[in-house]
C-alpha cells in the first residue's frame, strides 16, 4: 500500500499536511491532502490514488490526473495545477474550496438543508454548463462521474466542477498538451507524461450514471454527464429526493439501478425545471440535448421567463486568474495597497465578473473605507443579484457605516432569502437589531441559528449576550422563546436549562419549571443548584416525599445545608407530624443558636399549628439575635420580624390579632 501522511508530516519535504480526507478503510477512491508551503498563501489539496502501486495503476492516475489539467483554469472548475511524483508517489495537486461557515463546500451540503431558491438552481445550472462546455473545448469528451459531491460551491456560491478522475479526454497523442500552472509566482514543476491507458466497462456512482454507461462507460460521451446532472437538478428543486423508486435491499444494487435508469420514468414534480429535468433524462442518447450551449439555451429562456437575472459568462484569461489569486494573496499577506491595484486592474479588465467587484468590496471593507466597499459590493450585485454572500458582506458594511436601519435589514434579509442556513447572515443581522434595538425577532431568529449549527461558538456568544439583555431590561417573555428553542437545540445544555427554569419560576409556573430542574437533574445528577430549586418546587406543590428527598441530597452533600434543613422541617410539618418537624428542627437549633433563620422557621411552624405562645418564643429569640447586630436592625427582615412579633404578642394576650 501507499505511505498514509497523518496531520503536521512533510509530504516530500517541502508541503505540509494540515487535514487528511479518505484514506485506508476510508474511501474507496483516493487519499487527499490539503497541504501548506512557503510558496502558497493558502492551502491546496494533493491526491492521490490509493491501490497498490503498479505500472499500469499509476499511468492510469497520470491520465486522469492530465484529463483535470486539461479541463483548463476557469471560474466554473478546480483548478489542477500539476501532476508529479513526490517521495516515489503519483500526486496531482489542486485548488482547495474551503467549507463556508456553515461547513458547507459542495452540493451535497446544500441538499441536506432543504430546498434551493430558483434563482440559486438557475445559476449553478448556468455555471455548470459554462463550465463543462469550457472543459469539453479543452479535450475533456466526458467527465463520467457528475453528482453532488463532485460539484463544489465557493465561499462566494459559485459552482465549481471538480474531481476529473473518471474523465475521457482526447487521446494526449492527438493534441499538444497543456502546460501546468501555478498562481502564486514562480514554480518549475515537472509533469508526470501521461498515458493511454483505457478505463474499464463500467464506471461512475450508480444513483447518477446514465443508462448506457452501466453497459459501454468507456464509449459514452458528454451527453451521459447531461443525464446525471438531470438527476442533481430533479434533486435541488425537490429537496433532495431522488427521481426513480429503488429498492435499496435489492441482492444487486448496481442492478437496480441499471433497472430503474434505463426503463423508468423519472416521477413528475411540480416544478418550471421539470421540462428541462425530463430532456436531461431522455433514455436514448440521441434524445437528450445534444449539447451543453442547448440545455443553458432553456436555462436561459426559464430565468427570463422568472424575471431572474443569471450572470453571463466572463471569459477570463489564464494570467488574469493568476492576477487575481495574486491580489488574495496580497490580502493575506496584508498588503492592502498592493492588493486594491491588482483588483483594480481585474476589475478593469473584467468589469463584468462579479467576483472582482466582490473581492474589491472585501478590500476596502479591511481598510474601513465603507463608502468604497459598500459602492463595490453593490456593483458585484448588480451584475449577480442571486449572491447570499455579497448580501451578508454588504449588510455587514451598512451597519458598519451606521447606515439606514430598513438598508442593513434589506441586505441581511436578502441574503437568508438566497441562502436560509447562512449562519453568519443570521448572526449579522441579529448584531443589527441589536444596535437598532428591535429585539422582537431576535429570538427566531438565534434559535434558527442554533438549530442549524448547534455548537458554532459565534452563535452561542450572541445568544447568551442577548438573553443577558433581555434579564436587563426584565423582558422575560422574549427571554423565554429564546430559551425554549436554546434547549431544543441544545438538549444537553445545562446553563440554558437553569435559566429556563428560572423564568418558569418567576412566571409562577412551576410544574414547566419542574420540569426544567427535573432533565438537569437528569443530565448532571451532582448539580445541587437544581436540586434545591426542585425540593422548594416539590415543596410548593405539596410534593412532599421528593422534597424531602431533595433536602436530604442537600444535608448530605452540605449544600446549603441549613436552608434543606428548614425545608424539610416545613415539609414534614404540612405533611401531618408536627412533632417531628419540631424535634427535627430543634436539633440543628441546638448546634446553630445563633441562626435566626432557624428561629424564624421554628416560630412558622408553630403558628401553622396554632401553637401561638411557641410561635412568640421563637419569634423573640429571633428578634434578639438581629437586636444584638446593629447592621441588621435597619433591615427589612429585621421590620417584619418586629411586626410578626407584635402581631403574636396581641393573640397570646387578647386572642385575637390587632386591628
Amino acid at each position: 500500500m501507499i505511505r498514509q501522511y497523518s496531520v503536521g508530516d512533510k509530504l516530500a519535504g517541502e508541503h505540509t499536511v494540515l487535514k487528511v480526507f479518505g484514506g485506508e478503510n476510508k474511501s474507496g477512491m483516493g487519499v487527499v491532502y490539503l497541504v501548506q508551503d512557503r510558496d502558497a498563501p493558502w492551502p491546496y489539496i494533493l491526491k492521490t490514488y490509493q491501490f497498490k502501486s503498479g505500472t499500469n495503476n499509476q499511468q492510469q492516475f497520470i491520465a486522469e490526473a492530465h484529463a483535470w489539467i486539461n479541463a483548463g483554469a476557469h471560474q466554473n472548475i478546480v483548478q489542477a495545477y500539476w501532476v508529479r511524483k513526490l517521495d516515489g508517489q503519483t500526486y496531482v495537486a489542486a485548488e482547495y474550496i474551503a467549507p463556508d461557515e456553515n461547513g458547507r463546500n459542495t452540493l451535497s451540503h446544500f441538499l441536506n438543508d432543504g430546498l434551493l431558491k430558483m434563482e440559486v438552481v438557475l445559476q449553478w445550472a448556468a455555471q455548470f454548463c459554462f463550465g463543462m462546455d469550457y472543459a469539453h473545448s479543452n479535450g475533456v469528451l466526458v467527465h463520467r462521474d457528475i453528482k453532488p459531491d463532485n460539484l463544489m460551491i465557493d465561499q462566494d456560491g459559485t459552482l465549481k466542477i471538480t474531481d476529473f478522475g473518471l474523465a475521457k479526454s482526447i487521446d494526449k497523442s492527438e493534441v499538444k498538451p497543456q502546460r501546468s500552472w501555478w498562481p502564486f509566482g514562480t514554480k518549475v514543476i515537472a509533469n508526470e507524461s501521461a498515458s493511454h491507458t483505457k478505463t474499464g466497462s463500467a464506471m461512475g456512482t450508480y444513483p447518477y450514471m446514465a443508462p448506457e454507461q452501466f453497459v459501454d462507460a468507456k464509449n459514452v460521451d458528454h451527453r451521459a454527464d447531461i443525464y446525471s446532472f438531470g438527476i442533481i437538478l430533479y434533486q435541488m428543486v425537490t429537496g433532495n429526493k431522488y427521481p426513480y423508486q429503488i429498492n435499496s435491499n435489492a441482492p444487486n444494487l448496481g442492478m437496480e439501478y441499471f433497472r430503474a435508469h434505463s426503463q423508468e420514468m423519472p416521477l413528475m414534480v411540480d416544478s418550471p425545471l421539470m421540462p428541462i429535468i425530463s430532456h436531461c433524462l431522455e433514455k436514448k442518447v440521441g434524445n437528450r440535448y445534444r449539447d451543453y450551449d442547448a440545455l443553458l439555451s432553456d436555462i436561459k429562456t426559464l430565468a427570463k421567463r422568472l424575471n431572474i437575472i443569471i450572470p453571463s459568462q466572463v471569459h477570463v484569461l489564464k494570467e488574469d486568474e493568476a492576477l487575481y489569486a495574486k491580489a488574495q494573496s496580497y490580502v493575506a499577506l496584508g498588503d492592502s495597497k498592493k492588493a486594491l491595484e491588482l483588483i483594480n486592474e481585474y476589475t478593469v479588465r473584467y468589469p463584468e465578473n462579479a467576483c472582482g467587484w466582490t473581492e474589491k468590496g472585501r478590500i476596502h471593507w479591511g481598510e474601513q473605507e465603507y463608502t468604497e466597499a459598500i459602492k463595490a459590493t453593490k456593483k458585484s450585485l448588480a451584475i449577480n443579484p442571486n449572491n447570499s454572500h455579497a448580501w451578508n458582506n454588504l449588510g455587514i458594511m451598512l451597519d458598519q457605516a451606521v447606515s439606514s436601519g430598513d438598508d442593513i435589514k434589506n441586505a441581511f434579509n436578502k441574503a437568508l432569502y438566497f441562502d436560509p442556513d447562512n449562519t453568519g447572515a443570521i448572526i449579522n443581522l441579529v448584531h443589527a437589531l441589536q444596535r437598532l434595538k428591535e429585539f422582537d425577532d431576535i429570538p427566531e431568529l438565534l434559535v434558527r441559528a442554533l438549530k442549524l449549527l448547534p455548537d458554532k461558538p459565534n452563535t452561542l456568544v450572541k445568544a447568551d449576550e442577548i438573553l443577558k439583555e433581555y434579564f436587563r431590561l426584565g423582558n422575560l417573555p422574549l427571554a423565554k422563546i429564546l430559551l425554549s428553542g436554546w434547549v431544543d437545540a441544545r438538549p444537553k445544555d445545562i446553563t440554558a436549562w437553569h435559566n429556563l427554569g428560572l423564568v418558569f419560576m418567576n412566571e409562577d409556573d412551576t410544574e414547566s419549571a419542574i420540569k426544567c430542574f427535573e432533565k438537569i437533574e437528569e443530565l448532571s445528577p451532582d448539580d445541587n443548584f437544581s436540586v434545591l430549586q426542585l425540593a422548594r418546587l416539590y415543596f410548593k406543590k405539596k410534593r412532599g416525599k421528593e422534597s424531602i428527598q431533595c433536602c436530604n441530597k442537600l444535608i448530605e452533600r452540605g449544600y446549603e445545608a441549613l436552608t434543606a434543613v428548614c425545608l424539610k422541617a416545613q415539609v414534614i410539618n404540612l405533611m401531618g407530624d408536627y412533632k417531628h418537624a419540631v424535634l427535627f428542627l430543634q436539633r440543628y437549633i441546638k448546634h446553630n443558636p445563633d441562626n435566626d433563620v432557624l428561629w424564624v422557621v421554628l416560630s412558622e411552624i408553630h403558628e401553622y399549628r396554632d401553637n401561638y405562645v411557641a410561635a412568640l418564643e421563637a419569634t423573640d429569640n429571633a428578634k434578639k439575635i438581629l437586636d444584638g447586630r446593629q447592621s441588621d436592625r435597619n433591615s427589612d427582615d429585621y421590620s417584619i420580624l418586629v411586626s410578626k412579633f407584635k402581631r403574636l404578642s396581641a393573640i397570646v394576650e387578647h386572642g385575637s390579632e390587632p386591628r
